[in-house]
């Protein structure tokens, strides 16, 4: 005897799968460039991780996949470049991180 049960859709789960896959990957990059000590280098990995994943949130398929590969590499290259700020960066805040301090 069947099971009269709707089966679910394994597309679904996969697209649901890569949905959470991309917003993980999203906050994480937010997150890395929040590690930035630097205002305007902060702010600018911030926005540039925005605009590209707005520029690709209508990928699908292949596109989708190399773009995931893409950012998992910008990943990456965020998390060495602030170790290298941290290492090697001015220790002085700027001005807008001095005037937010003393709010």
């Amino acid at each position: 005897r069947r099971d009269s049960r709707p089966r679910r859709s394994r597309v679904g789960s996969r697209a649901s799968m890569a949905a959470a896959e991309v917003l993980g990957l999203y906050r994480a990059m937010q997150k890395s460039a929040r590690r930035f000590t630097n205002y305007n280098v902060r702010e600018y990995v911030r926005r540039k991780v925005r605009e590209e994943f707005h520029k690709n949130a209508g990928l699908a398929g292949e596109e989708a996949a190399a773009a995931i590969a893409k950012a998992k590499a910008e990943r990456a290259l965020i998390d060495r470049q602030v170790a290298v700020y941290d290492m090697f960066g001015s220790k002085t805040p700027s001005v807008i991180d001095f005037a937010k301090t003393r709010k």
